[in-house]
């Protein structure tokens, strides 16, 4: 697990999920995501960043990760945002 500070000094948490999948969580009182043609998310944004892309990197214990999905995830916490997202070396 590793914490990360976004562009506004508030923590996101990076987690191992397993060999292939990461979870990124944090508060953000706004997330935005898009979708491409056959309803597979694209993109997860968390207020004040990261902003993650498929097909994007991301940094998780000294390793550089490419993004290859995402997947939101329900919360039980009003302004707690989560996403897993699938990754390869």
């Amino acid at each position: 697990m590793e914490i990360v500070k976004n562009r506004y000094g508030a923590d996101r948490v990076i987690e191992k999920i397993n060999a292939k999948t990461l979870r990124v969580m944090g508060e953000s009182l706004i997330v935005r995501g898009s979708q491409d043609d056959d309803g597979n998310q694209t993109m997860f944004d968390f207020e004040g960043g990261p902003c993650l892309n498929v097909g994007g990197k991301i940094k998780f214990m000294k390793t550089e990760w490419t993004i290859t999905s995402i997947s939101p995830e329900a919360s039980k916490h009003e302004g707690l945002a989560s996403v897993r997202i699938g990754v390869k070396l």
